[in-house]
């Protein structure tokens, strides 16, 4: 259904780094960059993309977020570490949420430019 996703931040620099060794334990590398874009998937598809922002433009939306897939509950938990180490902010520690679903395990953080990013491990 969607094709990718793309945000914007006040330095591009610190948020590769920062989704670099966030997202390395959920199986995503940078798939390409260029000084004006970093972007990031696995097997060589682009799925999610950071923008320098422009002129100061607002960053965040209410009640926006983006989710990834976790391949496991160790790998959100990798994520969620990861995360705090590079200035995150939690929002929702790494667990079960059976009111959400009873096959949710997940957590939420801010990054640096405060999006909200979700990260999910669907159980069998």
């Amino acid at each position: 259904m969607i094709d990718h996703v793309s945000l914007g931040s006040s330095d591009l620099q610190r948020a590769l780094d920062f989704y670099k060794a966030c997202l390395e334990p959920l199986g995503y590398t940078v798939q390409h960059q260029d000084a004006g874009q970093a972007i990031f998937g696995a097997n060589g598809k682009w799925q999610f993309a950071l923008y320098p922002a422009q002129n100061g433009d607002p960053l965040n939306g209410h009640r926006t977020h983006v989710a990834f897939s976790s391949p496991s509950e160790d790998a959100t938990r990798a994520f969620h570490d990861a995360a705090l180490a590079r200035g995150a902010k939690t929002l929702r520690l790494p667990g079960l949420r059976p009111d959400i679903n009873d096959q949710y395990f997940g957590t939420m953080v801010t990054d640096p430019d405060q999006h909200v990013i979700e990260v999910v491990h669907w159980r069998d």
